[in-house]
C-alpha cells in the first residue's frame, strides 16, 4: 500500500471525470466561450486549494479572473474599458460571524448579466459560495459549480437555503470524488491520506480552458494566453496581452 495504490486510485477518480463529466465539461466551455465572444467575464472562486494553478500560469487564459477574499475582495480588472463603479465598504466583523457581506463582494468583482461565475467547493456545504452563487445567479451571471457530489450529498446543508452548492448552480462539473476527499487508508494509521480534489480539479480545469480557446478561435476568436517566462519575448508578450485583454476582452 504505497505510490502504486495512489496512482491506481487517481487513475479511477480521472477516468470516473473523463467519462461521466465530458457533457458538462463541453457544457460548461460553451457557456464560457459564449460569454467571453460578447466581451463579458469570467470569474473564478476557489474555495479548494490549486486555484493559483490556472492564474497567470503559462498557457493560461488571461480572462480567468480570480476572486480573492481577506480583509478586501481583489479581483483582476475585468475589462476596465466597459466597467465601472465599486462599492466602498466591508463589514469584516459580520463577515467572521457567517454573515457574508455577498453585495459588496459581487460590487467589487463589477458581476454583470450575462457573465461567468464559475465556483469550486469540494463539499459544496459552506455558507459563502452558496450565497455568491445565489446572489450572481440573481444578477444574472450564468453560475458553474465545480464540486464532488457524492461528498456534498453525504453533508447536511448548514446554509439558510438548506440548498448546497449543486443545487443552486446551472451547470455542475462532479469532480468524481469520495466522501472526505481522501483514496488510501495505510494500515495501522488512523486517517486516510491522499487528497483527491487536486488532481480532479486541474484535470476539469484545463479540459476547459483547452475547449473554450478550441470553441473560440473556430470563431475568429484566438484568446491571449499568457507565455512561460522563460521563453524568449515572455515579458514583452505577457505585458502586451495584458494591455489588450483590457482594451478588447478575451
Amino acid at each position: 500500500m504505497g505510490a502504486i495504490d495512489y496512482m491506481d486510485a487517481a487513475d479511477q477518480v480521472l477516468a470516473a471525470v473523463r467519462k461521466t463529466q465530458r457533457d458538462n465539461i463541453l457544457r460548461a466551455a460553451g457557456a464560457i466561450a459564449d460569454a467571453l465572444a460578447v466581451k463579458k467575464v469570467w470569474h473564478f472562486l476557489d474555495q479548494g486549494h490549486t486555484g493559483d494553478e490556472f492564474v497567470g500560469r503559462t498557457g493560461g487564459m488571461i480572462a480567468l479572473n480570480p476572486i480573492r477574499i481577506n480583509l478586501d475582495v481583489h479581483h483582476q480588472s475585468a475589462l476596465p474599458h466597459f466597467r465601472t463603479g465599486q462599492s466602498s465598504t466591508f463589514d469584516y466583523a459580520a463577515y467572521r460571524k457567517g454573515d457574508v457581506p455577498i453585495e459588496f463582494i459581487l460590487d467589487k468583482c463589477q458581476l454583470a448579466p450575462g457573465d461567468i461565475m464559475m465556483i469550486h467547493s469540494v463539499s459544496g456545504s459552506r455558507g459563502m459560495p452558496i450565497s455568491l452563487a445565489i446572489g450572481a445567479r440573481a444578477r444574472g451571471a450564468t453560475v458553474v459549480a465545480i464540486t464532488s457530489l457524492t461528498y456534498s450529498n453525504s453533508l447536511q446543508p448548514v446554509h439558510d437555503s438548506g440548498k448546497r452548492l449543486y443545487e443552486v448552480s446551472d451547470i455542475v462539473i462532479d469532480d468524481c470524488g469520495p466522501v472526505g476527499d481522501t483514496l488510501l487508508k495505510i494500515p495501522g494509521m488512523d486517517e486516510e491520506i491522499c487528497a483527491s480534489s487536486g488532481l480532479s480539479f486541474v484535470y476539469i480545469m484545463w479540459a476547459l480552458e483547452a475547449e473554450v480557446c478550441a470553441l473560440l478561435t473556430r470563431r475568429g476568436i484566438p484568446p491571449h494566453v499568457y507565455r512561460n517566462a522563460n521563453l524568449p519575448g515572455a515579458q514583452e508578450v505577457n505585458e502586451g496581452i495584458v494591455k489588450a485583454y483590457a482594451e478588447q476582452g478575451v
